[in-house]
């Protein structure tokens, strides 16, 4: 399901033109971050674009896209290029149209089309809107730092799109936890050790942060709660996360379910993470 979010702003995106560029903004260590030591040399590349597109469908209206990108992309982590953090980013900003490099995604997002719309031609870049009642669709992509510190780096990835006369638009929130020490992005697999009770934990914490029962979710005929195809860790703590629709209808929302450790017993914390996990989560007896 997790893909399947993105596939769908993908969608929208991916048919590339010449009318709009893209630039490498300033570099440096990022503000905000107060996780990171003095000892911690990073560097980071700011990419932050808008454009809009206007062309006419096919029954003769003249229609708007509006695309905006903010990424802030990792150059050097603790000193030395950080590939394997590269790589996984990529990974979660390219589909299977072989996108294979930043400048690539971004063009691609700022020059975009609808596969249904209408030829390249009639596509290009405007300053102004002109019309009573223009139809405006819109595509964002935001990638940021959501915490730095001495072990972990967690980038969050948000993505949002509306097609114009849609009921409502589509988002998603995904993470990439990149592990400084292990250079590595941590996997859900390194971490839980015990899906059965991740799925208890979670429903807790469903009920603890939104007064949602079972009853009140999507689950499958098998009675299980589905997996959560997004986590991160924050602070310390466990995020199970479910994108829009994954187990609940748009009005509920995505769902952010934390699993704190103080509210598990120091036995279910060892049953629920790996060794690794409760490194990650800084657990101790």
């Amino acid at each position: 399901m997790r893909k399947t979010i993105f596939l769908a702003v993908a969608a929208v995106v991916i048919t590339a033109m010449s009318a709009c560029g893209f630039s490498d903004g300033a570099k440096g260590k990022p503000s905000g971050n107060e996780g990171a030591t003095d000892t911690t040399q990073c560097r980071f590349s700011n990419i932050r674009e808008a454009c809009r597109m206007q062309y006419v469908d096919t029954d003769g209206d003249t229609c708007y896209i509006d695309n905006t990108v903010s990424i802030l992309w990792p150059e050097i982590i603790n000193g030395k290029p950080c590939d394997t953090l590269q790589v996984a980013l990529r990974a979660e900003l390219v589909d299977s149209t072989g996108i294979n490099t930043i400048d690539q995604v971004v063009k691609c997002l700022l020059e975009s089309n609808y596969p249904d719309g209408p030829e390249k031609s009639t596509l290009k870049a405007v300053t102004a809107i002109t019309g009573d009642e223009p139809r405006i669709s819109s595509n964002n992509v935001r990638l940021q730092l959501k915490e730095l510190g001495e072990r972990l780096l967690t980038y969050h990835i948000y993505y949002d799109s509306y097609a114009a006369g849609g009921a409502h638009g589509i988002y998603a929130n995904r993470y990439v936890t990149y592990d400084l020490k292990l250079d590595k992005v941590v996997t859900f697999e390194d971490i839980i050790a015990d899906t059965t009770l991740l799925r208890t934990a979670i429903l807790r914490s469903i009920k603890r942060e939104y007064d949602y029962d079972k009853d009140d979710l999507f689950i499958p005929d098998s009675g299980l709660l589905p997996l959560p195809g997004d986590f991160c860790i924050d602070g310390g703590v466990l995020h199970a996360v479910y994108q829009v629709y994954d187990i609940a209808s748009y009005a509920q929302g995505a769902i952010d379910a934390p699993i704190y450790p103080y509210q598990l017993k120091p036995e279910e914390m060892k049953r629920l993470f790996t060794p690794y996990g409760l490194e990650l989560i800084d657990y101790s007896d």
